[in-house]
């Protein structure tokens, strides 16, 4: 199969439209590279004047460079990139980048990545690459963003209600790709509650032993001054308290100091380093 791409030759006086022919087999979604050839044959613009054909072109790449992405169709990718911007978005300003993390495809977007694509823009729905990863549990994924300074753009209030959504579902891998992205597990909602406040308000010890293993604490005060360790005392809470215990009732009773403990623990680790 074929596929017939438009390209521009300049002549003396004027432009002229002439087809691009792939000879290469392709391998994966015939569907999509055939409806991709009959539309990008132009014929159907055969009416219209040069510059609305260039234009018509460049707004329909995006969506079919995100339908090769979708069909896994590397080869058709990196022949549809050679026509447009990398960063250009289709209807939705979903760019190839999004619909690559949004697939998982690991390759993909290592490819987008060389060719330039941003890792921060954001959708017609606020969604940035991360955010999609996160969403989508896509692990390897987040790893992949975190090490290339990939990072969300919304408010640490709304991160912090996306965690606590996770744990109110008890979302287990969910929860896990969150603690992937390098945010603070004890980022506060609106009233200045965790999602530890969370685990411990649901009684739920399998959830508050999860989020001590992604570095939350029961140490930080919602708006009424109380912590999660306060919530765990008041209503006799013993195994809960029992996972806080001794760390967080007798070596660290406040954020303060276990937040000094920490850094004075990475300062020797990267003492020994060097």
């Amino acid at each position: 199969m074929c596929v017939c791409l438009c390209q521009e030759v300049e002549t003396v006086n004027n432009f002229k439209m002439v087809p691009l022919v792939i000879k290469s087999p392709a391998v994966r979604g015939k569907g999509f590279l055939n409806s991709l050839g009959e539309v990008l044959d132009l014929f159907w613009l055969r009416h219209r004047d040069l510059q609305e054909r260039r234009g018509v072109v460049i707004e329909l790449l995006p969506a079919f460079a995100c339908g090769a992405i979708e069909s896994n169709d590397l080869f058709s990718l990196q022949e549809i990139m050679t026509k447009m911007d990398v960063n250009s978005g289709d209807y939705d300003d979903v760019k190839p980048m999004h619909k690559a993390v949004e697939m998982g495809n690991i390759d993909m977007v290592k490819y987008l990545m060389k060719k330039g694509s941003s890792w921060q823009l954001l959708n017609r729905f606020a969604e940035n690459p991360l955010y999609i990863a996160i969403k989508k549990r896509h692990y390897g994924l987040i790893k992949l963003l975190v090490l290339n300074k990939g990072a969300l753009r919304m408010p640490p209030v709304r991160t912090a209600m996306h965690i606590q959504q996770a744990v109110a579902n008890r979302d287990f891998s969910l929860l896990y790709a969150w603690s992937l992205s390098g945010y603070d597990m004890d980022l506060k909602d609106y009233n200045g509650c965790t999602a530890m406040h969370l685990a411990v308000q649901m009684r739920d010890k399998q959830l508050v032993q999860v989020l001590l293993g992604y570095g939350a604490t029961p140490l930080e005060r919602d708006i009424w001054n109380q912590t999660p360790l306060d919530e765990a005392r008041k209503h006799n809470l013993d195994g809960i308290l029992a996972l806080f215990h001794p760390r967080f009732t007798v070596q660290f009773p406040n954020k303060y100091a276990y937040v000094q403990h920490l850094q004075s623990e990475k300062k020797k680790s990267d003492t020994m380093l060097c």
